[in-house]
């Protein structure tokens, strides 16, 4: 395959990866989403991976990005609102990104403080359905297997 970027072009190969994961859990579903990521790169070095998710995981780890950049702990500097900078640029209907290194924090954080994100209420949205931390670990490791 070639890619053309302005008057240079240059080949790429084309690969399949296949992650090799323990014998009893290829069958849970938990860690398909393994066999299913795309991986991919910028000229300038950047590097991202996109991993299939369903709506309701989605909302889930998009709920509980949108209470770490409210809390004191884990919210952007300067006050900046996140959700605004991530919308920039999307056309309308398109789901929102999630953004890995602000869900990243939420492992960061003691079990204290990662109760204490989930738990809090200060938003000026409509209440929020209560979200466990078991919840949200679980999925973040079912990211964490697609990404090893």
């Amino acid at each position: 395959m070639f890619i053309f970027y302005g008057r240079n072009s240059y080949e790429h190969p084309e690969a399949a990866f296949k992650y090799r994961l323990p014998i009893g859990d290829e069958a849970d579903p938990v860690l398909e989403s393994a066999y299913n990521c795309v991986v991919a790169s910028t000229l300038l070095g950047s590097v991202f991976v996109m991993i299939p998710l369903t709506s309701e995981e989605h909302q889930l780890l998009q709920d509980v990005q949108e209470r770490l950049s409210l809390h004191p702990l884990t919210a952007p500097i300067l006050g900046n609102d996140h959700a605004e900078f991530r919308r920039r640029g999307i056309p309308s209907g398109v789901p929102s990104i999630l953004d890995g290194d602000m869900l990243v924090q939420f492992l960061e954080l003691t079990s204290e403080q990662q109760q204490t994100v989930l738990d809090d209420g200060s938003s000026v949205k409509a209440p929020r359905r209560s979200i466990s931390v078991f919840q949200v670990m679980r999925m973040l490791e079912r990211v964490h297997y697609a990404l090893n």
